[in-house]
């Protein structure tokens, strides 16, 4: 099965988020799990049995740099969606992370994201 990690610091925000990835998972008719996670050690123990296919990393600050670092280094393939409250698009371009952007979360961003990590070749619609 496809899965999709969300990684975020609030319960309510990773709620709103999974909704979005399933709506737009729904429309192109694509069906993950989607796990939400708010503990950071426990989502990296998770992932060292079962690696997501993309993770939407959703941390304030220096805490979402240092989880995008971790991420590349256990699972190189794995794809990242990053959102941060601060400007690390570089660190992230060197991550090679698939869409990077800064809050607020917007559906449409978030959209984005996600036709990064799926390419236009999977019936992805504009």
């Amino acid at each position: 099965m496809y899965c999709i990690a969300v990684l975020i610091d609030e319960e309510q925000k990773g709620q709103d988020y999974a909704e979005y990835i399933l709506n737009y998972c729904a429309d192109r008719k694509i069906f993950p799990l989607v796990q939400i996670y708010q503990d950071q050690e426990k989502f990296f123990g998770e992932i060292q049995k079962t690696v997501p296919a993309i993770v939407l990393l959703a941390l304030p600050g220096v805490a979402g740099l240092n989880a995008a670092e971790h991420l590349r280094s256990l699972h190189p393939k794995c794809k990242i969606i990053w959102c941060s409250d601060l400007d690390f698009s570089l660190h992230a371009f060197k991550l090679r992370v698939e869409y990077f952007f800064m809050e607020p979360v917007e559906e449409q961003k978030l959209w984005e994201g996600l036709t990064a990590c799926f390419g236009r070749s999977k019936g992805v619609k504009k």
